[in-house]
């Protein structure tokens, strides 16, 4: 199996505590629902930048910033509470110069969590 490089500052331990959390039994739940609420993310993201939409802007930043912070994808939470200020403030510059940053965030953290393994050990 390839390797995933984690996210930028990510913790680890606030991850593997999270799997730990679940039991063994419902890692393979965790992950899925993991991904599909990340993407579900992605998704509210790009289209609330594309219509300039800020409630849900403001919405879907809160909810990726509580996910990332419960994985441990610290830039991430950082940068989507960012992103959350940027909303509130209707301020379409902000949201353009973070809109990168998260994606490549979000995409590695997505990328990590499709690469680890029910079972474990984990990939990284």
């Amino acid at each position: 199996m390839q390797r995933s490089a984690p996210p930028g500052r990510f913790d680890r331990t606030r991850f593997l505590r999270l799997i730990e959390l679940v039991g063994p039994g419902m890692v393979p739940v965790l992950l899925t629902q993991l991904a599909a609420d990340l993407g579900n993310c992605d998704s509210r993201l790009s289209r609330g930048a594309a219509t300039g939409d800020w409630a849900l802007l403001r919405e879907t930043s809160h909810d990726l910033a509580a996910l990332a912070g419960s994985c441990g994808a610290l830039a991430l939470q950082d940068l989507t509470q960012d992103l959350n200020a940027a909303a509130h403030a209707r301020d379409p510059a902000a949201t353009q110069r973070l809109a990168p940053a998260i994606a490549a965030e979000l995409a590695a953290l997505l990328a990590l969590i499709r690469a680890t393994p029910p079972e474990g050990p984990l990939p990284w």
